[in-house]
């Protein structure tokens, strides 16, 4: 039965004025009316909010582990809300979420955060729920963990309770410095949510001990002390110490390394605090948004996948990837699979040859590990559960170029289809001496769908070196079965939980096409992947190295020696001749390849159909561990492809150079296209009002969007006449003048033109005393005359309203600039730094301090 409402016309305005109260007292007793979940003890449900797949991914190992310890756990990404769970109706839930984009939710989770955000539901809406949470971030960028933490007050707002602190992991400095023992730390705190006995939870854990055994040793190399007839490891396993006496002898001396594993963690897992628990590094202080970048030399390459939209700020980072091609180009060592300086990049030379004598050292290695570590016992991650199998198909031929990208799976923040756009030119940018080569791309995009706005970015969906994917190839012994079709299916009676094949892989498939296509072969191993790599590993010593690198004792060789430099698969399996995983290993535990974002440096208004963008080439050196140099995925694919096609503004490319490439490219092939998607920007534009003041921050190739800002204004001045136009600032900085000084001819022009009213530069690099003026500090960097011009900055902020934007380094400049921000509404303001602080922040929510910025 319904209700019926009958009523008078003239008592409809009465009705409509008390029917939402009506309402909402109706739901909440419906609600009530609900039934909950059906009372299971041993139950939690576990939510992801994921962008690039790194939080669903410690949601799966939850997920996984759960039994050992007694639980039964149901996982759903956020983006089934409705379907596949409802949280009103759930008494005990894990969240693992990330944040992407400004501090934004993941795609995934976008549906969830609306519902939950509607100002209609009552305070006591989630009083029934207890829950953890974990989230990713990562301090490079000012927002950091801002999605998780906007999850955490709004439950709180709703009544839901915490059992267990939240954990804030960071990707700056490893985001399994705090996963790690937070999760190892929630068995715990469920079970005793849960009302379940503690010492009933089994060990999810492998342990490896270095004592000395006479007999018991499996082929492994370990003795498996578990009940061999219940068919499941309850983890303790022993190793056998063979390792010889002189490899013995290389491994004295004091590991300085180690002493830093007890100061990984800084926080607390007080349940009986009611306050939230942020668990950082120790090292990692963000006050003031200052920071300080890292010492290692391989961390100050440029990075070559957008920071802020990677996973832990999805900035985290794309899976721990070698984090390559940026929103406009610059690209760092994460994305480094070497290729040597003396070879061409169609070769590569993994052999055992590369792998250098570590006895000469007197210290720690990736391969090599000394006291008190290699005396130690070891705890292990639980070992991964094999679950794909590939079955080759000899007889079927097979076109791998009409495949759909990745299996046609979506990309991460696609706001449209995937097109392929025509390159038409090519423009180098920098003179031949400068210390990066900037190139400038047009694409013609007439004959597609894609529409664009000044400050928007796209993806590149780009391959894997193919000569990277040969030397894997040639590396595992696969080369005879490269281009063999094959299909892969789940392991029939696999123990992994909601095993599955995943989406990015296609159903008929190549090993090279996998490889070069759809894996992210420059990806830092993770632990699980060390853990299993184990397994394939046939000496003793090198498994015991390995063992070590992935085990909780082992956390400091493995930040120093394996994610510091960013080491990929192949430098991995360099350093470890003897370890050779089945290919059916890796299309489990290798991340999906990422396409790589690059921001938009023009206007559709001043060139319909036609899209420019801009980027470094990124050159990694070799050493640190890897085996040779190599360039960024995404930038060095782009600077061979359109080789042949370049151009410089500095007229000093040689020309010898030029006409070999042409010729080499000569054919009567198809224009040279490339894959591209737009991505979703709901922030970086330019204000709808022309009478905005805008202030531009972007030195480097960070100026891209800001030349499109500039061609768009222009055009805008152009079509609506006499429109009045706010004042723009531009604030740029290169190393020199007259090397690196990006889109110098247009800059100027606009300048002239009166479209932009303030070119301020400044140049790094160049001698002080050309830039010094009555008296003061000399000039180098942007946030130098940002502090310059303070005074003008402050009045433009906090009385006329303009807009800032920043595009750039996050690490460095971004912080820099902050701080100088608040510096200036302090002054302007005659404050406090908290007050100043509290206003910028007041900026940042009103859209009117805006970034975008990459690690």
């Amino acid at each position: 039965p319904g209700f019926v409402i009958c009523a008078f016309a003239c008592d409809v305005r009465w009705m409509c004025g008390r029917l939402p109260p009506i309402i909402d007292v109706i739901s909440r007793c419906y609600r009530r009316m609900m039934p909950m979940m059906p009372a299971q003890k041993n139950r939690l449900l576990l939510l992801y909010g994921s962008q690039t797949g790194q939080a669903k991914a410690i949601a799966e190992e939850i997920h996984e582990n759960a039994d050992k310890h007694g639980l039964r756990t149901d996982l759903f990404g956020l983006e089934l809300t409705e379907k596949k769970f409802d949280v009103t109706k759930e008494s005990c839930v894990v969240f693992v979420c990330s944040t992407t984009g400004d501090g934004d939710p993941p795609d995934n989770a976008l549906k969830f955060f609306r519902r939950l955000k509607k100002k209609t539901l009552p305070p006591d809406h989630l009083a029934h729920l207890s829950f953890a949470l974990l989230g990713l971030g990562d301090t490079n960028y000012t927002n950091f963990c801002n999605c998780p933490k906007t999850l955490e007050k709004r439950l709180l707002e709703l009544g839901a309770k915490p059992f267990y602190p939240t954990g804030y992991a960071d990707d700056a400095v490893g985001l399994e410095v705090v996963v790690d023992p937070w999760i190892e730390g929630l068995w715990t705190a469920v079970r005793k949510q849960l009302g379940l006995p503690p010492d009933s939870c089994t060990v999810a854990m492998d342990t490896v001990s270095m004592a000395t055994r006479n007999n018991g040793l499996t082929p492994d190399g370990v003795t498996n002390s578990t009940d061999q007839g219940s068919g499941e490891t309850d983890g303790k396993v022993d190793l056998k110490d063979e390792r010889t006496s002189d490899v013995r002898n290389e491994m004295n001396g004091q590991h300085a390394g180690q002493a830093e594993s007890d100061k990984v963690i800084k926080g607390s897992f007080d349940l009986g605090n009611k306050e939230n628990v942020t668990v950082t590094s120790s090292e990692n202080s963000t006050d003031d948004m200052t920071g300080s970048a890292s010492a290692n030399p391989a961390r100050e390459v440029e990075n070559d996948t957008q920071g802020v939209r990677t996973e832990g700020q999805d900035q985290a980072s794309l899976p721990n990837v070698a984090k390559t091609d940026t929103l406009t180009g610059a690209e760092t060592s994460s994305t480094k699979q070497p290729i040597p300086d003396n070879k061409t990049s169609d070769s590569i030379d993994t052999g055992e040859q590369v792998v250098s004598d570590d006895r000469e050292q007197t210290g720690p290695s990736l391969r090599v590990s000394i006291p008190p570590l290699c005396d130690s016992g070891l705890t292990l991650p639980a070992k991964p559960v094999p679950y794909l199998e590939v079955e080759f198909h000899p007889e079927e031929s097979l076109c791998v170029e009409e495949l759909p990208l990745q299996g046609g799976s979506p990309f991460p923040s696609a706001a449209a289809d995937v097109v392929m756009a025509t390159v038409t030119s090519t423009t180098r940018l920098t003179r031949h001496d400068a210390v990066k080569t900037a190139l400038d791309i047009e694409l013609d995009i007439s004959d597609s769908c894609l529409l664009y706005e000044p400050g928007d970015s796209f993806g590149v969906v780009c391959p894997n070196s193919e000569a990277e994917v040969q030397a894997l190839l040639d590396r595992l012994g696969l080369t005879d079965h490269a281009d063999v079709t094959f299909s892969v299916k789940v392991i029939q009676g696999t123990k992994k939980r909601a095993a599955a094949v995943p989406a990015y892989l296609p159903a008929r498939c190549t090993i090279r096409h996998v490889l070069r296509t759809c894996l992210e072969i420059r990806a830092v191993p993770k632990k699980a992947f060390l853990r299993m790599l184990v397994e394939y590993t046939s000496d003793a010593v090198q498994k015991r190295r390995l063992q070590e690198l992935c085990s909780k004792q082992g956390t400091a060789d493995y930040a120093a020696f394996l994610r510091e430099p960013n080491l990929g698969l192949l430098d991995l399996l360099a350093a470890f001749p003897a370890c050779i995983p089945p290919v059916e290993r890796l299309l489990e535990m290798l991340p999906r390849l990422q396409p790589r974002p690059y921001s938009v440096s023009s206007s559709p208004l001043l060139k319909p159909g036609r899209l420019h963008f801009v980027f470094n080439i990124v050159k990694i050196p070799a050493g640190s561990g890897r085996v040779a140099a190599c360039t960024g995925v995404c930038t060095g694919w782009l600077d061979s492809l359109t080789r042949h096609m370049q151009t410089g503004v500095y007229g000093d490319m040689a020309e010898e150079e030029r006409v070999a490439e042409r010729i080499s490219h000569m054919s009567l092939d198809d224009p040279l296209k490339i894959p591209i998607y737009l991505r979703t920007n709901t922030h970086f534009r330019l204000p709808p009002d022309l009478s905005v003041p805008i202030i531009m921050v972007g030195p480097g190739t960070g100026v891209a969007p800001f030349v499109g800002f500039l061609q768009h204004r222009e055009k805008q001045r152009q079509l609506s006449h006499d429109a009045m136009c706010g004042s723009s600032w531009l604030f740029f900085g290169c190393r020199h003048k007259d090397r690196d000084y990006l889109y110098r001819e247009e800059l100027e022009r606009l300048a002239a033109a009166g479209v932009l009213e303030h070119l301020v530069v400044c140049f790094s690099r160049e001698e002080p005393v050309a830039m010094e003026t009555q008296g003061q500090p000399p000039v180098r960097y942007v946030q130098d005359n940002l502090l310059r011009y303070g005074n003008v900055m402050g009045r433009a902020l906090l009385e006329d309203r303009a807009v800032l934007y920043v595009c750039g380094d996050a690490k460095n400049m971004a912080k820099d600039v902050n701080k100088v921000i608040t510096q200036i509404v302090q002054k302007f303001k005659d404050c406090t730094i908290q007050e100043a602080r509290n206003t910028v922040f007041q900026l940042r929510q009103d859209r009117r301090y805006i970034e975008d910025i990459w690690t």
